[in-house]
């Protein structure tokens, strides 16, 4: 192969590989290498079959190599081995031609498509989940006007009624029927996020002002415990509402660990920056409550969970959704009798400045 050719072969971004008549690779560009882990040369003088696995090796490369001839190109996806024994699912589009001399060889271009595989799977697991809220909210619609035709006479029957004590019965549990249902109708409808670039100053004031009287309001403490110097200089990707209203099911949480005229009680804010270069930020609600026992701790995010009476138990697993669906996460700890923290851990602003800011 001319030397011109192959440098150009060399620095295309793509991952090519050619073969001569005989199957073997006479040609591998950097991309190639890098993609399977391979020296200089070490791909130089292979059968093209073995980059394949030793399942496919007989039949199903064999196969593909032939519809090459018949159909002088052919495309197909395949699990293809690296030199050093790990695998991938690779995208192989092969193209036949011939040398000056009538000799026949073949050009590869080879795509990773594994990570592009399990966002296809993500697509389908989240169209299924789709499907499900929607049947969900459905049934849901149905349920509510019964509920609601059962709590209105109720409350009719109890101006009537001797056995007053039953009446309220029925009327509190329509009552929680109803709320049960305004909760799940609110979680199926929470909105995509839409994270916008916002500094951790900021993002903590806006926390401060959202939570400050709603814990006050509840009868306890609202204590920051954070460096102000901590905060500046640092930028993240959030959607700021719908951040708060995770932090404020958490703060709710948090203020009826205690019971009730305790006086005030303190619900404190810690904000942090770690070491994880993924999620580094830190935002952090703890109280001193009653805490949550271990066997329970594997059960505080499923949905409905709670160990309080008249609870619908969705506060923590409506935290977690709107962390994953802004690439955070929500981790817990909990001592019975010695309180509970919940901490969010979000990334930082990580598009490139080609994306947020204009070049010269």
């Amino acid at each position: 192969m001319p030397k011109l050719i192959g440098d150009l072969l060399d620095i295309i971004y793509n991952a090519i590989l050619v073969i001569d008549s005989g199957q073997r690779i006479i040609f591998a560009n950097s991309r190639t290498r890098a993609m399977f882990r391979a020296g200089e040369n070490e791909l130089n003088g292979m059968a093209i079959t073995d980059i394949f696995m030793p399942e496919d090796r007989e039949l199903f490369a064999r196969n593909f190599l032939e519809e090459i001839r018949r159909e002088q190109e052919y495309e197909t996806e395949a699990m293809l081995r690296r030199l050093d024994g790990t695998s991938f699912l690779g995208l192989l589009s092969g193209t036949l031609f011939h040398w000056d001399n009538q000799q026949e060889g073949m050009a590869f271009a080879i795509h990773d498509i594994t990570h592009v595989k399990s966002l296809e799977r993500s697509l389908r697991r989240s169209e299924r989940v789709a499907f499900l809220g929607r049947l969900v909210d459905d049934i849901s619609h149905q349920i509510r006007n019964p509920v609601q035709v059962i709590g209105g006479f109720a409350r009719r029957l109890g101006s009537r009624c001797e056995d007053d004590h039953k009446v309220q019965v029925i009327v509190r549990e329509a009552e929680r029927l109803e709320a049960l249902l305004d909760t799940l109708h609110h979680f199926i409808r929470l909105p995509r996020p839409q994270p916008e670039r916002m500094d951790l100053a900021t993002l903590v004031q806006a926390a401060e002002d959202r939570l400050r009287p709603r814990v006050t309001g509840r009868g306890c403490s609202w204590i920051p415990d954070y460096d102000p110097r901590l905060l500046d200089g640092h930028a993240l990707l959030v959607d700021l509402p719908l951040l708060l209203e995770a932090l404020e099911a958490v703060a709710d949480n948090a203020c009826e660990s205690y019971r009730q005229g305790q006086g005030l009680q303190p619900v404190c804010f810690r904000v942090g920056w770690d070491e994880d270069k993924a999620l580094p930020c830190t935002l952090g609600i703890r109280d001193r409550g009653c805490g949550i026992a271990e066997e329970s701790l594997e059960h505080v995010f499923a949905h409905f969970y709670s160990n309080k009476t008249r609870h619908v138990g969705m506060g923590l697993t409506l935290a977690e959704r709107i962390l994953e669906e802004q690439q955070g996460r929500v981790t817990i700890a909990s001592r019975p009798g010695r309180g509970t923290e919940v901490v969010f851990h979000l990334g930082r602003e990580r598009r490139r400045p080609i994306r947020t800011t204009p070049l010269s």
